[in-house]
């Protein structure tokens, strides 16, 4: 019989830079949590008790460690902010609100840009800081606020297809944009400083757009990463002790510019199947790897496949001397068979355990 630690004993131990009793399990799975406890995945961008709420229940029914992320509007935020419009889900297929309305349509829009003020609650920020004010009266660490570098901010205000054709015609517009991406990022993380402090808070950085699939590992040089290192530097001055990276896609290449980034003491290094956990290791020892099951794989099955692969991965993350949790390698698919999500449970119960 184990002498076992609970959810929050092991991430503690993480923090401090030690080995808990076994791998702990935490998915980013809003829509499957809605769905699993008879909500609409609508009402998990309309409703922040509902969307907190069912994420802890679900964490509890499979044994998750509870975390929340806040970012209500998903990757379509910041739209709303700068003077855009976004749709919430509501089809059948629908799995995140989506930009219908880009604040930027021409050149010269880019230069009527200003820095929405925080302050003034617009588009999606009075959810999120009503949704952070609820998930602080339940344990789990709470992911937030939504720092995506500009490249993300950009899809949701410019729009992808627009930013990369800039990219290479008109850079100048690229840089004005980032530029205020930035400061209003900055000032985002400010804002949720001050109302809740940053003891409890994991700012989120990183994410999808800027994968090699999108741009080059060039272009993220020259047009995100100057950003985005001085995004982290004044996030983490302002108090915040861990950051979540969620380097979502194929992003290998821009491995090497990623870690001179500030991630925090530790930070928590989320990357999908096409990064394999060794890298994160090399690239980042002194932070925690997740990751890194492939979503597909989840929805399709077979069971028998989701319960290898978890074995697999949970084998090698174990030997990552920094720490690791296991995960899903994105947002868990919202559809997705009960049972084979049970299997990463199954087997982190089985193959998760370390030997001290």
């Amino acid at each position: 019989m184990r002498n076992t630690l609970n959810d929050a004993q092991r991430i503690e131990a993480l923090w401090n830079r030690q080995k808990p009793d076994r791998v702990p399990l935490m998915l980013m799975a809003m829509g499957f949590s809605g769905l699993n406890v008879g909500y609409t995945i609508g009402d998990m961008y309309t409703d922040m008790q509902k969307r907190i709420d069912s994420k802890r229940w679900t964490s509890e029914q499979y044994g998750w460690y509870p975390s929340q992320t806040v970012s209500f509007s998903g990757t379509s935020f910041p739209a709303e902010e700068f003077g855009g419009q976004i749709k919430p889900p509501s089809s059948e297929f629908s799995q995140a609100p989506m930009v219908i309305r880009h604040a930027v349509e021409k050149e010269e829009d880019i230069y009527k840009l200003k820095i929405p003020d925080p302050l003034e609650k617009a588009g999606a920020i009075p959810k999120m800081l009503e949704g952070i004010a609820y998930a602080m009266k339940f344990d789990g660490l709470i992911i937030g606020p939504n720092c995506f570098g500009p490249m993300d901010t950009a899809g949701a205000v410019i729009g992808i297809e627009r930013t990369c054709k800039w990219m290479m015609k008109k850079p100048e517009l690229i840089h004005h944009a980032f530029r205020i991406f930035t400061d209003f990022k900055v000032n985002l993380a400010k804002l949720y400083a001050d109302l809740f402090g940053t003891d409890r808070l994991i700012p989120q950085v990183g994410g999808p757009s800027h994968s090699n699939q999108i741009i080059s590992p060039n272009h993220f040089e020259q047009f995100c990463f100057p950003y985005i290192k001085e995004l982290h530097e004044k996030v983490r001055e302002m108090g915040y002790k861990h950051f979540f990276f969620h380097c979502c896609g194929e992003q290998n290449a821009n491995f090497p510019l990623w870690a001179k980034c500030e991630m925090g003491d530790p930070g928590i290094i989320s990357v999908g199947h096409e990064i394999d956990l060794q890298r994160v290791a090399e690239y980042f020892p002194k932070d925690i790897a997740f990751g890194n099951l492939e979503p597909a794989i989840i929805q399709v099955g077979p069971p028998e496949r989701i319960y290898e692969a978890s074995k697999e991965i949970i084998l090698k993350g174990k030997k990552i001397l920094g720490g690791f949790i296991f995960s899903a390698g994105c947002e868990l698919p919202p559809k997705a068979p009960p049972y084979h999500v049970w299997m990463m449970t199954k087997a982190i119960n089985d193959f998760g355990w370390y030997d001290h």
